[in-house]
């Protein structure tokens, strides 16, 4: 795995404690019972190597280099923009 890679998958991880420590330990159990962790695809990482080799690409163009259907792919790119590492991308049929 790229070391650049690496870097971006430790900063994720911050954010997701820093995120954590929002809550506080004033929130309420019924607060922290609906707050649910994001599981990330398995692939999220592949993707995420994918990506930082080219600079815009489609559902389509990460579909045929992951060789997975596209539908998981449009479920990985949402999560790689929840995680700030993607903006607007253009989903094929």
């Amino acid at each position: 795995m790229d070391e650049s890679v690496k870097v971006i998958l430790k900063k994720l991880d911050d954010i997701d404690s820093r995120l954590k420590n929002l809550e506080g330990p004033d929130a309420s159990p019924a607060t922290k019972a609906e707050v649910k962790k994001v599981e990330r695809d398995a692939l999220f990482s592949k993707a995420v190597e994918v990506m930082d080799k080219i600079d815009e690409m489609s559902s389509k163009q990460l579909s045929d280099a992951l060789k997975i259907d596209v539908k998981r792919v449009e479920t990985i790119m949402d999560q790689l923009e929840a995680a700030g590492l993607g903006t607007c991308y253009t989903k094929e049929v």
